[in-house]
């Protein structure tokens, strides 16, 4: 996480003399830093602050969609963890066939039948999400560039936030398989029979995802423990279980029936689906910055918005993990 953003706004808002603006660019700007220009050469950062004037580049800018990035990358689950599809219009229609089908015997010689079978469709719609971090004249004033920088990155955290918020309760309510542990073997133990669901319904269980609560329990079997994965889980990331790629997700999910919790009984903590069949992310747009100023609110900042939808397909290739 650098603090770029932090330093471009002091040089920009502040203009400083060439002597103090030489210290900051010596003190905050990497040597090695450079910048790609519109024209496609790549400059050091240093030696374009030094020569020219902050507004005559473009490194508040790009580093303003780099800081949003950022923050969406702290919040990233779902977009790694199901497909993402891109979209050509507001609407994706997507065919689905049968879950899965088998090849017939075919004599010597003989003529391979056509395969035929009724197709479905799914249809995901993107809508717009947007945030748009407030940064008045008072905290340019006041020289409040981390506070700035901290907004801008919440912005792309609450649209990817969005995003994991959407898919967790798609998800959630399209099961067709659910695992109730009774209250007993809640960890690896209960992932083993949710993925044993998804494989007995003719799919391939390859992704798990949890809640914080299932993510603690079941972390906790690996500290001290024989298990492969053990030296990862001392670091604090989640490794891989029983073939499945592991993801945590913290969001409140937004389902009517089910809680994204796993500390009670009825709480959801983990889902366990094949990827391939799920269903996924239709993105027509994603994350954008676009700058904005309203003199009339003294208001100084961004538009931070996307455009995508989710949608589920095979009920049965999703399982649910109850507490």
């Amino acid at each position: 996480m650098t603090r770029l953003l932090e330093t471009y706004l002091k040089i920009a808002f502040q203009d400083p003399g060439p002597s103090e603006k030489k210290g900051i660019v010596e003190r905050e700007i990497p040597r090695d830093l450079g910048a790609r220009m519109p024209d496609g050469k790549v400059e050091p950062v240093r030696e374009l602050l030094l020569s020219t004037k902050i507004e005559n580049t473009t490194l508040v800018q790009a580093e303003m969609y780099a800081t949003v990035m950022e923050g969406a990358k702290l919040a990233t689950c779902f977009r790694d963890a199901v497909p993402v599809l891109p979209m050509k219009d507001g609407t994706l229609t997507i065919p689905y066939g049968s879950a899965g089908t088998y090849a017939v015997p075919v004599a010597e010689g003989a003529e391979i039948p056509i395969s035929t079978q009724d197709y479905s469709k799914i249809d995901i719609t993107a809508r717009k999400y947007g945030a748009r971090p407030v940064i008045t004249n008072e905290m340019i004033e006041d020289a409040l560039y981390p506070v700035i920088e901290m907004e801008v990155r919440y912005a792309g955290e609450a649209i990817e936030n969005k995003l994991n918020q959407l898919m967790l309760t798609e998800l959630l309510d399209s099961a067709g398989k659910e695992h109730d542990t009774a209250g007993s073997n809640q960890g690896i133990k209960a992932v083993a029979k949710a993925r044993g669901l998804v494989k007995k319904a003719g799919f391939m269980a390859d992704t798990l995802v949890m809640c914080a609560d299932a993510e603690a329990l079941t972390l906790s079997e690996f500290v001290p423990g024989s298990y492969v994965g053990s030296d990862v889980a001392m670091t604090g990331r989640l490794p891989n279980m029983l073939g499945l790629r592991t993801f945590g997700c913290d969001v409140a999910d937004a389902s009517s029936t089910y809680a994204w919790e796993y500390d009670s009984d009825g709480d959801i903590g983990m889902v366990v689906f094949d990827s391939r069949k799920c269903g996924g992310i239709g993105m027509k747009r994603d994350i954008t910055v676009v700058n904005y100023d309203d003199p009339v609110r003294d208001l100084k900042g961004m538009n931070v918005t996307a455009r995508f939808g989710v949608d589920a397909v095979f009920a049965d290739a999703i399982a649910r993990v109850e507490y």
